[in-house]
Formats: C-alpha cells, structure tokens, sequence
C-alpha cells in the first residue's frame, strides 16, 4: 500500500492521499511477487523537510527527491526550493526494480537552508539578479590577475576595450532561485542555462553546465558581494585571477 503524508505549513490536521492499491492503480504484481509500501511524509509547520519511508518486504529501496538520492530504508530530507516536485521511490528485489512516484508542494524557499545572506546578494531570491561587467568600476579595469591578496587587478589588466575585442564586454548572468539554483548567461544573442552551487562557509562558487562570462570553469572565491558588486578570484599560489562584475542598472 503506498501513502502520502502532506502537511501544510501551518496546518493542525493530517492528511492522507492515494489509497488506492498500488497493483490496481498501476501494473499488477511482478513475477517475484513486489508489492510496493512506502510513505513520503512532510512535516507540519516546515513543509521543506520530507520524511521518506519504505515499507516494501525484501527489497533494496532508491529513492530519487530530485534535490539528491538515498539508499535508506527510512530518511530525512530537505526539499529547499518551492514548488510541486516528484519523489521517485524504487524496490529492487528478484524481478525488480519497481517504480512509482509521489507529487509533493512545497510552500516555500527553506528559511534555514538559505540563511545565509550571500544567496540573497547573490540572486535577489525567486526574482532572479543580473549581473555584468563592471565596466565602470574606480580604474577602469574589471578583469585581470594580480598578487593572491588582489583585491583588483594589478599585473595584466583589461578594461572597456579588451572586453570588447574578446567579445564578451555585453555579456550577461543571471542568478536565481526559482525552483532550483538557476544560473543563465547571455552571450552574443545565445542564453546557456546552467546551476551554481554555493560554499557559504568558504565564499565558493562553481557554476555545472555553463561558466561566468570569460570563465575557467573553475570553483570561484568570492571576495566581494553585496547589493551592487561582485568580485570572483580564481586563487594560486601567490597569485590569483580576478573578475569584477556589478549590478546590472548599478552606476559606479
């Protein structure tokens, strides 16, 4: 029997959904006799945190909650984004694997699991913030290397002009959390969408699927970010290479 748990934020009552026999609702019953029990829970008040559990005799559950996967017979997990997502659930036994899944909604971004403001610096939450060069920036160079502690660049520096001859000086990127940790950038007409991950403890970035405008595909130190500036490094050994984006609209 297959059970959903769905607890709203601010909820006093519990719900129960799909009780429909899992055999009857989808095939019947494998050759070596699956019959899939589990449970997909959401807790009361804090509907980002999910309770998974398999009941299913014999088998070797997989469960996939799109924000990561676990082999664990019961777990708790943290669904970060809002929105409606799918819990896959999978028992592997002898004419396994068998399949089902459950929709969960998730109410809201999770406070604590984005506690730290840099997410907000950073992407301006669901909403999204764009970001370019920083064009304009006190010296007129946005982009270069320098010592390791440079806050800006100091040996090879590129202004305006270099941009412009390496054609990326129109480039954008945007950073949201609409669903995911969305990254974008916009590169000569082309948008390439990719994600961030985000290292709050060590100021890291690393962009999966794309790169910032004129990138390493490296992981990057950031060094500066608030409302307005954004400074990136990739850091050596006595040296380091630097990026200096703004807010898009942002005046120096």
């Amino acid at each position: 029997m297959k059970s959903l748990y769905i607890f709203l934020a601010g909820a006093l009552a519990l719900s129960l959904n799909a009780c429909t026999p899992y055999e009857d609702r989808i095939t019947p019953e494998d050759p070596a006799g699956i019959k899939l029990d589990f449970s997909v829970t959401q807790t009361p008040g804090y509907d980002n945190q999910v309770t998974l559990e398999s009941n299913t005799k014999g088998v070797i559950p997989f469960w996939d909650y799109v924000f990561g996967t676990t082999k664990e017979t019961k777990a708790v997990v943290i669904l970060p984004f809002a929105g409606e997502f799918y819990v896959k659930y999978s028992a592997y036994g002898n004419g396994g694997p068998k399949t089902d899944s459950v929709k969960v909604k998730v109410s809201a971004n999770d406070p604590k699991f984005f506690s730290s403001k840099l997410y907000h610096l950073l992407t301006n939450d669901a909403a999204g913030k764009t970001w370019v060069w920083a064009v304009d920036v006190p010296g007129g160079y946005c982009f270069g290397n320098g010592p390791g502690d440079a806050d800006k660049p100091a040996w090879w520096t590129v202004g305006a002009a270099g941009l412009k001859t390496q054609g990326v000086i129109d480039d954008q990127m945007i950073f949201d959390l609409n669903g995911n940790a969305h990254f974008a950038i916009t590169h000569n007409g082309t948008t390439t969408q990719g994600f961030f991950s985000l290292d709050t403890l060590n100021q890291k970035i690393k962009i999966n699927g794309a790169d910032i405008s004129w990138g390493n595909n490296v992981a990057y130190n950031i060094i500066k970010l608030n409302e307005n500036e954004m400074t990136l490094v990739q850091q050596g050994d006595g040296w380091r290479n630097i990026w200096m984006f703004k807010r898009k609209g942002f005046v120096f």
